[in-house]
């Protein structure tokens, strides 16, 4: 689903966009906290999406795996030297003349000055030592760097789940937004039999719709709601998600993609955590047909 963030986590799950977090908490891209409340919310949601999320979250840690995989190559036997030649200072004598590749110190061993040289050997020794720390600390930096890039790069790479990329999570306007700014969008407001009012946007040049759910009560306690695709070839409903009384308190709005094949979005009332399959009467069917 092509969407922008909400401004915090609660919001988007409250909204049934748990799915959208899969990416960013296989990335580990996501504070402990957070961490915590989709594990905790995913305790609580309907093994359909929790199978679901596992498996948005497993294929996007094996893509990323191949992608930076890279097998053990044996370093060249003169790296040592190419890289301390390259070293400030490394080339020249105390004199300014080239110093030859086999004289360079190694790791644990003094370099001994001439005669008569010691104090200029020092001040080059000085300087030297001075120029490699900033090196090293740039390094450091540039390394630090690196690493929060690397979690950035990952996600932007083209992980082919359900069409849901976070690049695109990033960089593109919501489904609402696309819905409604489509040419072809079609709206219609029904009532609802279990109270309140259904909103309804449709754009077949998207493929895909917006349900705005206002007014609607609560459900009995140890109940929720749960919206359903009801597939246009009569085979077995597919669940989208729960919601309970606070959930739909206010205005609930739910975005949904792919819509090609569904004939009607379906509400039922079933137990704390939703079902596999729906349990009837159905209390809201929102036609998505035009």
């Amino acid at each position: 689903m092509n969407r922008q963030f909400a401004d915090d986590l609660a919001t988007d799950l409250a909204r049934g966009h748990l799915l959208e977090w899969a990416e960013l908490y296989a990335l580990d891209a996501i504070s402990s906290d957070e961490r915590r409340i989709i594990e905790a919310f995913l305790e609580g949601t309907d093994p359909a999406t929790s199978a679901t999320f596992a498996d948005r979250v497993r294929t996007c840690r094996e893509t990323v795996t191949s992608v930076y995989a890279a097998g053990e190559v044996e370093p060249p036997a003169d790296l040592f030297e190419r890289i301390v030649a390259q070293l400030p200072g490394a080339g020249q004598s105390g004199d300014g003349s080239a110093a030859p590749t086999g004289s360079l110190p190694r790791p644990g061993l003094a370099a001994v000055p001439g005669p008569g040289a010691e104090g200029v050997q020092q001040a080059e020794h000085g300087a030297g030592q001075d120029d490699l720390a900033r090196r090293r600390a740039a390094k450091a930096s540039m390394s630090s760097r690196a690493g929060r890039w690397v979690v950035a790069a990952a996600a932007a790479v083209v992980i082919a789940v359900g069409g849901v990329t976070i690049a695109q999570n990033l960089e593109q306007t919501t489904v609402e937004q696309q819905v409604m700014q489509a040419s072809d969008v079609r709206t219609e407001q029904l009532t609802l039999a279990a109270g309140g009012v259904a909103d309804l946007a449709v754009s077949g040049e998207e493929n895909a719709a917006v349900v705005t759910l206002s007014g609607v009560p609560a459900p009995a306690a140890g109940f929720v709601y749960q919206m359903w695709r009801i597939p246009s070839d009569g085979t077995a409903p597919v669940s989208v998600g729960t919601m309970s009384g606070e959930d739909v308190a206010g205005t609930k709005v739910t975005e949904l993609s792919d819509i090609g094949g569904f004939s009607a979005i379906a509400i039922t009332v079933e137990p704390e955590g939703g079902s596999a399959t729906p349990t009837l009467p159905i209390v809201a069917e929102i036609p998505l047909g035009a």
